[in-house]
């Protein structure tokens, strides 16, 4: 298996220009017929006009069924506008394939009913389950595909021994967002992008103010999973460095530690109160981030949307701290191609517009559209029509350069992971309620999440 790099995509090539393109086509067929054959001759003019008509013959239209938890109005959207401009393929959405998603995707293909295209939450359980074609040939004879404008650390996470099963559709990433309001009144510089992890810290404790129910950092724990990849560049989510999980690490024990002495002894985040001391001070329901009390928050770019409708404070975001190095977290959404399909090379078209046709990036990219996705593509006109969307935080741009090196979020890709997060909860919950020390469990810890690794990879490789 290869090593690893939630809608949103902007100006979709003109109808106008497609139809252009594909009149010139036939125009070229026409007059070339008609140059070979003489005019005066009636069996030439015949076989002429046959070669026309058949030329100008529309394709015959197929329906593909989409398997899909995208909303109902976001669905439309894509559904409208891929058909624009592909008006001999139809897509419907499949009601059938919901949540718990791998459950009902193995009851519709124990009926043998799956739909033609589908999301899935785990690229390896569809894949050891038969459900999905490999892209591969497909791709391989794609031009679009082969001048490599996608990111390969991502594509590859979707790879299993040279078969590409899925590919990336949705693209989100993990930052530090800023409240900088907040920096300006305590009088606190605005960190770069390149900051380190002590440069968070001092500016956590700057930001903290009990009096007023100020805290400097939110989200801190979940930077446990992540952080790792400060203090060791070759380590990825949870310490996955392309092989196994390294929770013995040095790296993961000098992540844990700091994140803990920000928790514990510092206590600058909000992470360590009770639910009912948060709504005393800020109410029921209340987001204190978007209250304009969190100095600095690590969250999604699912975030951005809601601090532009919502957040009444000049804010900004900025990549994971460094120490030895700085990497960026990624998170990936999968689409693919059932086996099941009966129409293969029109399913292959909407995969495509899904995930790597600019044309279908730009139209995603419109001002109207939801900014539900980074692209996925690297195109200068693509980055420029997001990046030019009004109130995008400026730090996005050195966040989206480091996307070539970033590590994704192994959950729906990395075999076993999601079987390992439940012993990685049950671990921390001992370490958090102080009836464990990390280095106690480290060692079980890491053993188990790579015994589960190994089992899927297993059971995966068996059916290939």
């Amino acid at each position: 298996m290869r090593k690893t790099f939630t809608l949103i995509l902007v100006v979709v090539m003109s109808l106008t220009l497609v139809l252009a393109g594909c009149s010139s086509g036939n125009g070229n067929a026409g007059s070339s017929n008609q140059n070979q054959a003489p005019a005066s001759t009636p069996d030439a003019e015949g076989a002429t006009n046959q070669t026309n008509e058949q030329a100008e013959a529309p394709k015959e239209t197929v329906t593909l069924k989409w398997g899909t938890w995208m909303g109902e109005e976001e669905a439309k959207q894509i559904i409208e506008a891929f058909e624009a401009t592909h008006p001999h393929i139809k897509i419907e959405t499949d009601p059938a394939v919901t949540w718990p998603w791998n459950e009902k995707l193995a009851a519709v293909a124990a009926a043998g009913q799956l739909p033609d295209v589908t999301w899935t939450f785990g690229v390896p359980v569809a894949a050891a389950n038969g459900w999905l074609e490999d892209l591969a040939p497909y791709l391989a004879a794609d031009p679009d595909f082969q001048a490599g404008n996608t990111f390969k650390n991502l594509d590859d996470t979707a790879n299993y021994n040279g078969k590409q099963y899925a590919l990336p559709h949705t693209l989100l990433m993990f930052g530090v967002f800023l409240n900088l309001d907040l920096f300006e009144k305590e009088n606190i510089p605005v960190p770069p992008a390149n900051w380190t992890v002590d440069d968070m810290r001092e500016a956590a404790v700057a930001l903290t103010k009990y009096n007023d129910n100020q805290f400097g950092m939110a989200n801190l724990k979940g930077m446990r999973e992540t952080l790792s990849s400060a203090f060791d560049p070759s380590l990825g989510w949870n310490t996955w460095d392309g092989e196994k999980f390294n929770f013995t690490s040095p790296a993961f024990k000098e992540a844990v530690t700091y994140i803990d002495e920000l928790l514990y002894s510092d206590k600058v985040s909000l992470d360590i109160y009770k639910q009912e001391e948060k709504e005393q001070w800020y109410g029921k329901d209340k987001n204190p981030w978007m209250l304009g009390k969190i100095g600095m928050q690590y969250d999604g770019t699912w975030l951005i949307n809601g601090s532009i409708q919502d957040a009444k404070f000049k804010w900004d975001i900025r990549p994971l701290p460094g120490d030895d190095g700085q990497r960026i977290p990624l998170i990936t959404d999968y689409v693919g191609i059932t086996k099941s399909s009966q129409h293969k090379e029109e399913a292959f078209e909407f995969v495509k517009w899904l995930t790597y046709s600019k044309e279908g990036w730009m139209e995603r990219m419109k001002p109207e559209w939801p900014l539900g996705t980074i692209p996925l593509i690297n195109d200068e006109e693509v980055w420029n029509a997001y990046l030019g969307r009004e109130d995008m935080p400026a730090g996005m741009q050195d966040l989206i350069a480091m996307i070539p090196e970033g590590f994704a979020d192994p959950i729906k890709w990395l075999p076993g992971y999601i079987d390992g997060l439940g012993i990685y909860h049950e671990t921390f919950k001992q370490i958090d309620e102080r009836q464990a020390k990390l280095e106690d469990v480290a060692p079980d810890l890491e053993k188990r999440m790579n015994d589960a690794y190994k089992t899927a990879l297993d059971q995966l490789n068996a059916v290939q």
